[in-house]
């Protein structure tokens, strides 16, 4: 939280996103253009969809803990001599003479 207890803002928040290096997204528009067969004309484009790929590769992945516990529903403890209940290991039977 910021110094004055409040929480930051969302433009504060993007400002402490990481900074991405201009290199790499030359690199990856530039592919983009390759891609295309070197088409002009979409630089602009290229630059923004580069910028914005590398922009979610960088940013932290959401923590999952509470998805685990949402696909797997807590099952209710069995009743004694109820449905449900755990049945004894059956009998070994010992090998017939023969």
């Amino acid at each position: 939280m910021s110094e004055s207890g409040k929480k930051p803002t969302r433009k504060a928040r993007k400002a402490t996103a990481p900074e991405i290096p201009a290199d790499a997204i030359e690199r990856r528009a530039y592919d983009k253009f390759a891609a295309r067969g070197y088409a002009h004309g979409a630089d602009f484009d290229d630059w923004r969809q580069a910028e914005e790929e590398l922009a979610a590769e960088l940013a932290p992945m959401p923590r999952r803990a509470g998805k685990a516990a949402e696909k797997a529903p807590a099952k209710a403890p069995a009743k004694a001599g109820g449905a449900g209940a755990a049945k004894p290991a059956p009998k070994k039977r010992a090998p017939k003479k023969a």
